[in-house]
C-alpha cells in the first residue's frame, strides 16, 4: 500500500513550540529546511501531544470535521475479501471502531463497538451525526450505519440483503447525500448508488425524492471509493484489468450518470489497487472541492478537477498527503511533513515541519491533527501555526 501509510517509527510525547522549525523537541526530527518559504520562515508551529489510541495498523482513521472527536479502527481481520465485500463467506470477528472525543487537552476515553465492525471513509457532521461504519453479516449482506460520537450506538441506514461498501457523505443541513458502492446478493458486478437522507427528531430517515442518478452494474465492472462533490461523481473502476478514474456529471436532474471524463492509473489493476487508490487516504480524499486520489503508476497523489482536466495533476514527487489549512498547506513525503504557502505543495517554496512518517488526519483554519504510527498505536498530535513572535 502507499508508503505513507506503512507503520513505523516510535515517537515519545510531545508538547513545545517549533520557531520557524529550528528546535528539534525529544522524540520527534524537525531541522530548518534547505528550501525555507519566505511567507513561512517567520512563522511559529506549536506540536501538542494529544495521547495514544490502539489502531490496527492498516486503516485510516475518520475525523469529525470540526475536529472535535475521531474514529479509529482499532483491530481488524487483515482479509482483503472481507474487507473489500466480495466474499459471500466474510469473517466473523471482522474489527472493532473505537470514537475518542477531541478535547483541548487530550483524547477522550474510547467508545467501543464490534467485533463485527468496518470504519468507513466519510463522517456525518451535526446532531446524530458521527463515523460511517460497515457490518460484515452470513451471506455477503453488508449493513451501513452512522456510530454516534456520544454513546458508540450505530444507527443503521442500509440494512436491504446487499452488500454496501466505502460510502462518503456530502451533509447540507438536515439533509445528507450519500454515494456508495454496492452489490446485489449472488451476484458479483458493482453498481454506484445514491441516496438522500434527512434527519428526524433523532433518526435519519430516506428522502422521498431521492437524491440523483446512479450507475447500474455491468458484468465484469468493478467500482471502488466513489466521491461526490458539487454534482460530479468520481469513482475508481477496474475492467479488463485496467484501473481508470472516471468521472461523470451526476446532478440530481439527470436520469443517469452523464460521462465527463476518464484517465488510466494502471494497465494492471486489481481492486485492492483500486481501494488504495482512495481509501487509503482517510479522512482527506479532498482538497476544499477538488478531489484528491493517489497515483500507483507514478506513486504520489494528484488532485483532479475533471470538469476542467483530462487527466489528474500530479503533485510532488513522494507527496503521500495533503491537508488545506486556510492560508497553508500541509503535505507529506514517506519521511517528511511539510508546509507551504498556499493551497497546493510546491517543493520550491516550503518549509520543513518535522520528520519521520506521518499520517494527515483532519484540518480547521490554522490547526490540524495529525497521527504519527508505532506498530498497533497512533499518537495523535495537533499542530497549530502561530503568527510570528514581535521583536
Amino acid at each position: 500500500m502507499p508508503r505513507a501509510f506503512v507503520a513505523l517509527g516510535i515517537v515519545a510525547a510531545v508538547q513545545a513550540w517549533l520557531p520557524g522549525c529550528s528546535s528539534a523537541p525529544s522524540g520527534v526530527g524537525v531541522r530548518p529546511s534547505s528550501e525555507q518559504d519566505p511567507k513561512l520562515a517567520a512563522i511559529e508551529f506549536g506540536l501538542v501531544s494529544l495521547g495514544e489510541v490502539a489502531w490496527d495498523g492498516f486503516t485510516m482513521p475518520v475525523v469529525a470535521p470540526d475536529g472535535s472527536a475521531m474514529a479509529v479502527q482499532a483491530d481488524s481481520v487483515p482479509d482483503w475479501p472481507t474487507r473489500l465485500g466480495t466474499t459471500d463467506a466474510p469473517k466473523r470477528g471482522a474489527g472493532t471502531v473505537a470514537i475518542h472525543v477531541v478535547e483541548p487537552g487530550g483524547l477522550g476515553a474510547p467508545l467501543s463497538v464490534g467485533p463485527d465492525l468496518l470504519l468507513g471513509r466519510s463522517w456525518i457532521d451535526g446532531p446524530r451525526g458521527g463515523a460511517l461504519v460497515e457490518e460484515p453479516q452470513p451471506g455477503g449482506a453488508r449493513g451501513l450505519g452512522v456510530m454516534s460520537p456520544i454513546d458508540g450506538s450505530v444507527q443503521w441506514l442500509l440494512e436491504d440483503g446487499a452488500t454496501n461498501a466505502g460510502a462518503w457523505v456530502v451533509g447540507h443541513g438536515d439533509r445528507i447525500v450519500m454515494t456508495w458502492c454496492r452489490r446485489a446478493p449472488g451476484t458479483r458486478s458493482w453498481s454506484v448508488e445514491q441516496a438522500a437522507f434527512e434527519r428526524i427528531r433523532d433518526l435519519w430517515l430516506p428522502c422521498a425524492d431521492g437524491a440523483g442518478p446512479s450507475i447500474a452494474p455491468i458484468d465484469g465492472v468493478e467500482w471502488s471509493g466513489p466521491c461526490l462533490i458539487d454534482g460530479v461523481l468520481t469513482a475508481i473502476q477496474v475492467r479488463d484489468g485496467v484501473l481508470r478514474a472516471m468521472a461523470f456529471d451526476a446532478s440530481p436532474a439527470r436520469s443517469e450518470p452523464a460521462p465527463l471524463q476518464g484517465a488510466v492509473l494502471s494497465m494492471r489493476g486489481t481492486r485492492e489497487m483500486a481501494w488504495q487508490c482512495v481509501s487509503a487516504l482517510g479522512p482527506t480524499c479532498t482538497t476544499g472541492s477538488t478531489p484528491l486520489l493517489y497515483h500507483p503508476r507514478f506513486s504520489r497523489l494528484a488532485t483532479w478537477n475533471p470538469r476542467i482536466e483530462e487527466a489528474p495533476t500530479l503533485l510532488p514527487e513522494g507527496t503521500t498527503g495533503m491537508l488545506d489549512c486556510g492560508r497553508h498547506c500541509l503535505w507529506t513525503s514517506s519521511d517528511r511533513v511539510w508546509a507551504c504557502s498556499g493551497s497546493t505543495p510546491d517543493p520550491t517554496r516550503r518549509v520543513l515541519v518535522a520528520e519521520g512518517t506521518w499520517i494527515l488526519l483532519q484540518a480547521k483554519g490554522q490547526s490540524a491533527l495529525l497521527a504519527r504510527p508505532s506498530g498497533r498505536s497512533l499518537r495523535i498530535y495537533r499542530l497549530s501555526f502561530a503568527p510570528p513572535r514581535s521583536g
